[in-house]
């Protein structure tokens, strides 16, 4: 496929560029994301929480652009990438240019044999069946050289692209360059991997911004299906990173999110809830918590990454109580419900076996819900749970 190279400015420039797709094998903890440098989670951080919600971005940044979609999956880190994408930072920066094209000198990659984007991306390792790159300069720090890139459209629709999964940001300096600060992103698409990723870190200065200071390393991401933890899991780096691969998960399945901290100390973390809106939680040390669920798209057309602004709540950690009352002659269940959930009444006679007391499930009301066994008298001895879910 020819690919499509467009010029965005001065000390911005971006390509895209398409191909065939190829898998990559799971491991079982996932290290295909590599470590970022602070600099570069922070930009991956703000490209994220913007694909997320660009109306939302928009208002932020006081702009009205439409040629983006709505929300897209985060972008995972992937280390190929990143390596690729400081190379060419570094080279720009020592040899004093600025350019998509392999640099003329370059420590990294051969400027006949490996000229383009791609090519770098190949060389690293990363095998694409998609690929943009976006590069800038001179900007001071990472929140200025994204608004940079959002600000210019080509840039724009490659941070944007929801087709794109994976991401690499390279930082260089060089004080006897002409520009000092040398940026590059690179973003691919490989095959059938899909990843729940995200950045974990604590809002100590409450401006609700990532800031590389505040990375929180040490937290362990597990999946679980049907109460099964999955192969792949990842613990947060010292920046914060994670990323756990999701493609062979079936379609159409509910997964639950365990975070756990392996270290031997309370970890505080801000996990957001939407572009705006975070909540404060705090991990003592070794303590798991089932955090929310997702469910992975039915189709191949739904399939996505997915951070934890997509997560659906779990059931309130501590169980709602269950009070009984004999009413005539059977047993009235009540309980406090919540919206955005559904309760199931079951009752067993052996705890193997448990059986639907209501057709279908009662939703949530945020307020007390009552059911009516009407089968229960004082001859029965039945024992009764609540399975709850998600409406």
């Amino acid at each position: 496929m020819k690919p499509n190279i467009s010029s965005c400015g001065v000390l911005l420039l971006c390509v895209l560029i398409g191909g065939q797709p190829m898998p990559v094998a799971a491991q079982t903890q996932y290290t295909g994301d590599g470590v970022p440098a602070g600099v570069e989670e922070a930009i991956r951080w703000h490209a994220n929480r913007g694909r997320f919600d660009t109306a939302s971005e928009n208002q932020l940044r006081g702009t009205d652009y439409t040629d983006v979609v709505a929300t897209a999956g985060p972008l995972a880190p992937n280390h190929y990438l990143t390596l690729a994408a400081r190379h060419h930072s570094e080279d720009m920066a020592r040899n004093n240019v600025f350019q998509h094209e392999t640099v003329p000198g370059s420590t990294y990659y051969d400027p006949v044999t490996q000229p383009e984007p791609w090519d770098r991306l190949t060389a690293e390792g990363y095998v694409w069946n998609q690929a943009a790159e976006n590069i800038a300069a001179d900007y001071p720090d990472a929140e200025a050289v994204y608004v940079g890139w959002w600000k210019s459209e080509g840039h724009r629709l490659n941070m944007c692209d929801a087709s794109l999964r994976e991401i690499g940001n390279g930082y260089f300096y060089w004080a006897a360059s002409n520009y000092r600060r040398y940026y590059t992103m690179d973003l691919g698409r490989s095959g059938a991997n899909y990843f729940f990723t995200d950045t974990l870190f604590h809002d100590a200065n409450g401006n609700g911004i990532y800031n590389e200071t505040e990375a929180v390393a040490g937290v362990a991401l597990y999946l679980l299906v049907e109460g099964v933890p999955i192969n792949d899991y990842d613990i947060s780096s010292a920046v914060g990173s994670f990323a756990v691969p999701i493609g062979n998960i079936a379609p159409a399945t509910t997964v639950q999110v365990v975070i756990s901290n392996t270290t031997t100390t309370a970890l505080s973390l801000t996990i957001p809830l939407d572009y705006w809106t975070n909540r404060e939680l705090t991990l003592a040390p070794g303590e798991s918590r089932g955090y929310g669920m997702f469910t992975t798209g039915a189709t191949g057309a739904d399939r996505r990454n997915v951070g934890l602004r997509n997560l659906m709540p779990l059931p309130p950690l501590s169980a709602p109580r269950l009070d009984l009352a004999r009413v005539g002659g059977g047993l009235q269940l009540s309980w406090p419900s919540e919206t955005g959930w559904q309760y199931q009444p079951q009752w067993t006679t052996d705890f193997q076996n448990w059986n639907d007391l209501t057709p279908l499930p009662l939703k949530g009301t945020g307020h007390t819900l009552i059911h009516l066994d009407a089968a229960a008298d004082g001859f029965d001895a039945r024992f009764y749970r609540l399975f709850i879910t998600p409406q």
